[in-house]
């Protein structure tokens, strides 16, 4: 069983993981990662993935190089929602989390969903609180 305190930390990093990169903080949103992290991005029923980063410095990258890309275009937001947790021992636990992404263009009235999918996640504690150390997105999108 994973202790309240535990899951209220876990939901928090979740929570910041949204507001962290939605609002363009590449540090931030690194931050939340472990140094030797892996994040990963799926397309669905394919092998291989579409993105593939393992530090929290090609992550932090990554989100540098997204944000900037569509500075002054559009903005996003991620509706995480519906944890499951669905193991721990040790200091680690195990997540999925549904998520819906939006898109809006600047001068648009209403944001456009863009991906949908889950987040399967590896937790771990540190002293500095939960981090992940593992976030790979299954999305429900066709492609790649």
């Amino acid at each position: 069983m994973i202790p309240i305190d535990d899951r209220i930390a876990i939901l928090e990093v979740i929570a910041q993981y949204s507001y962290t990169y939605d609002s363009l903080d590449a540090d931030g949103f690194a931050k939340l990662f472990l140094e030797d992290a892996r994040w990963e991005y799926y397309f669905s029923g394919k092998a291989e993935p579409e993105i593939k980063l393992t530090s929290r410095n090609e992550i932090r990258e990554w989100a540098a190089q997204r944000h900037e890309a569509r500075r002054g275009k559009f903005s996003s937001r991620h509706h995480q929602s519906s944890t499951v947790f669905e193991s721990s021992k040790e200091g680690l636990v195990v997540t999925k989390t549904m998520v819906l992404i939006t898109h809006q263009e600047f001068g648009d009235p209403h944001p456009v969903p863009t991906t949908s999918g889950e987040y399967h996640d590896l937790w771990k504690h540190t002293t500095d609180g939960w981090k992940l150390a593992q976030r790979i997105l299954y999305t429900d999108l066709p492609g790649g």
